[in-house]
């Protein structure tokens, strides 16, 4: 889950404008969904899970029309990246670390408790 905005101009905040979902299955998609009311939801499926992070970055720069990679040209965006376990999106933590267009925050998950219809069983991890 990626919660998508405008920076604060002063503080360590952001005003939220878009969620982008990662759904992971057979094929990748990631579907965007405005927060205000009025504007489309959008969905893109990337051709491998080696572009879900393109994709990302792809869809941000259309919607924002600013250059993600230049650190001395700061956009205004903020990204708060929440990565669950076993997600194609972990591989990509290291890029999202090196963009220096935006401001980034990275919430990992410490805990997690799943239900595995597969074995029937709670299936629990930590870090």
């Amino acid at each position: 889950m990626v919660s998508i905005g405008h920076s604060h101009p002063n503080d360590n905040g952001f005003s939220p404008s878009w969620t982008a979902e990662l759904w992971e299955g057979d094929r990748a998609t990631w579907v965007l969904r405005p927060i205000a009311e009025g504007k489309r939801v959008r969905r893109v499926r990337p051709e491998s899970p080696d572009l879900i992070f393109d994709s990302l970055l792809d869809l941000l720069q259309r919607m924002y029309k600013v250059p993600l990679d230049d650190p001395k040209a700061p956009t205004g965006i903020t990204m708060l990246v929440t990565v669950l376990h076993g997600s194609t999106l972990s591989r990509s933590l290291s890029r999202l670390k090196a963009l220096k267009g935006l401001d980034v925050h990275l919430a990992p998950v410490s805990w997690d408790r799943t239900w595995s219809r597969w074995t029937g069983k709670w299936d629990t991890r930590e870090g």
